[in-house]
């Protein structure tokens, strides 16, 4: 297990330094991109979800281009679904890199929050 973390620490090390290097007006910016970004992430789940509905309406017109004994179409199905395997992959790659800098942003922000001196 210990091997596992040991490969990523250096690379957390430094996104770690990196977001504490930036004032706190840039981290709330920072923090709101992300945030914003991470809304965004459900619109590839919707995308592969709907894909078998597309194909279930125009079916028949697909049928034209693609006779059902002629090898283009199976073509067509494996470039679709290397397409849908792909973008569930990117999304979900995508997905925990901005939950990782959303979690630094925060713990930095924290840090500095208890560490600054309160105003009496």
């Amino acid at each position: 297990m210990d091997e596992h973390f040991g490969k990523r620490i250096g690379f957390v090390k430094r996104l770690y330094r990196y977001y504490n290097e930036k004032s706190d007006e840039e981290l709330r910016f920072m923090r709101a991109q992300l945030v914003r970004e991470q809304h965004m992430l459900g619109n590839v789940p919707l995308l592969t979800s709907t894909t078998p509905i597309v194909f279930l309406i125009f079916g028949t017109q697909l049928g034209k281009y693609f006779p059902h004994d002629s090898l283009s179409w199976v073509v067509a199905a494996i470039v679709c679904i290397l397409i849908i395997v792909w973008s569930i992959n990117h999304n979900f790659r995508k997905k925990s890199r901005v939950h990782l800098d959303l979690y630094l942003i925060e713990e930095i922000q924290k840090e500095r929050s208890q560490n600054s001196p309160r105003p009496v």
